[in-house]
């Protein structure tokens, strides 16, 4: 068996899987990259094509013609590539330590490009049950997440050229942005495709997106504000198994996604948890799980009513904010919910404003806890937002039809 047709780490058990973020990429996203690359090689001499996460050797199939480097640190791998290909170009190492083109016989006057799926593990939140892992690299590449790191290493290495997946999460959430300097300041982004996690078998049910990212080695760099603005093509097609799917659409009908087009919670409803100085306790008894985004939202409580250290306060002022995030929670099921994931949750803020009660009295009407909340409570919360109780059945029905088409049109206007 040749090591170009691998499609799964079948030397490696669950745990080596997790603990290396082993996922084998298909081969129309190969494509993909080897498209994305072509017009920059172009009369370019001296080009050297790196992989250094390079697992089963799938991205040596666009490295015909051009020199080449690979590096793992799956020994098993590596002795395979040795074996299919140069072993001197084939380099068993921690692509995160001692990170320099020395190390792997890279001339300083070579036009390097780097491509491949890099781990995109989170050492804190990745592991499951008590798995845990680490990130053993050089100082300045440190982060827990490390796909970050491996963004870091190729500013290291001063690459030409860079066109890697990773999570889209690394560029539209503002915070993890920022934690791409060094990266984000000398490259500049030309191109992206988005595509579900799903492309990946192997990848449980939690859905995420990632992109096909093209960088440039630039002196401008990038801002936040041109992430926020840059046009992500949407990769179309049935993203399952390793076939080629029909996924290119005709010229000019590319689908879009572009952040600036949506509004989010950010900055209008808090998601975490009371600083020092907050109130830490709700005079209604109610409180609502933290959440970092869309995602997180979906998996957490939401409304609980015992305080806890990493719960928001609930008051009468705020209640219709969190029975807000509530209906999102619950009646927010566009096809590809994966696409908004990692954003914060999607809102239209007039509309909320305008619709306050409606989603306070849903709220009141469908979550669990308000049927064990004390009368009292209940009836607080009624006359301040002008609800009339007892709500009739067939009143909840209509608005919660009428929030699924609003929650649509997030998406769709």
């Amino acid at each position: 068996m040749s090591i170009l047709d691998i499609k799964e780490p079948i030397h490696l058990d669950r745990q080596g899987i997790i603990e290396t973020g082993s996922f084998y990429t298909p081969r129309y996203l190969i494509d993909e990259v080897a498209s994305m690359i072509k017009p920059f090689l172009a009369g370019k001499r001296s080009v050297i094509l790196f992989d250094n996460s390079v697992g089963g050797g799938a991205f040596t199939q666009i490295m015909d013609g051009y020199d080449y480097r690979l590096a793992d640190t799956d020994k098993t791998c590596c002795d395979l590539l040795a074996a299919f290909t140069d072993p001197e170009r084939v380099f068993h190492s921690n692509s995160l330590l001692e990170v320099s083109r020395e190390k792997y016989n890279i001339p300083e006057n070579a036009y390097l490009v780097q491509v491949g799926n890099p781990p995109y593990n989170d050492t804190t939140s990745a592991y499951k049950k008590g798995e845990k892992g680490a990130n053993f690299c050089d100082k300045d590449l440190f982060d827990r997440d490390l796909g970050v790191s491996f963004l870091k290493s190729y500013d290291k290495l001063k690459s030409d050229l860079v066109c890697v997946l990773h999570p889209l999460a690394y560029l539209v959430k503002e915070a993890n942005f920022k934690r791409l300097r060094g990266f984000r300041e000398n490259y500049t982004l030309r191109d992206a495709v988005i595509f579900s996690s799903s492309c990946f078998p192997g990848t449980g049910t939690g859905k995420f997106p990632i992109i096909i990212g093209l960088y440039e080695k630039t002196k401008a760099g990038m801002e936040f504000k041109t992430i926020q603005e840059f046009p992500f093509r949407l990769l179309g097609g049935d993203c399952t198994g390793y076939s080629h799917p029909s996924y290119r659409v005709r010229s000019g009908e590319e689908q879009i996604f572009r952040l600036s087009r949506f509004t989010t919670t950010d900055g209008y409803i808090s998601k975490y948890p009371a600083r020092k100085n907050d109130l830490k306790e709700s005079a209604l008894g109610l409180y609502f799980y933290t959440f970092r985004d869309t995602n997180s939202l979906k998996r957490s409580a939401s409304f609980q009513s015992k305080p806890h250290y990493n719960a928001i306060v609930v008051n009468l002022e705020n209640f219709y904010h969190y029975a807000y995030l509530f209906a999102f929670r619950t009646l927010f099921e566009p096809v590809n919910r994966w696409l908004y994931g990692n954003l914060s949750p999607l809102v239209d803020i007039e509309y909320l404003e305008a619709h306050r009660s409606d989603f306070v009295a849903y709220a009141l009407a469908r979550h669990p806890i308000f049927k064990e909340i004390a009368p009292e409570i209940i009836q607080r919360i009624e006359a301040f937002y002008g609800i009339k109780s007892p709500m009739d059945e067939s009143k909840v029905q209509a608005i919660e039809s009428e929030f699924r088409r609003f929650f649509d049109s997030l998406i769709k206007g």
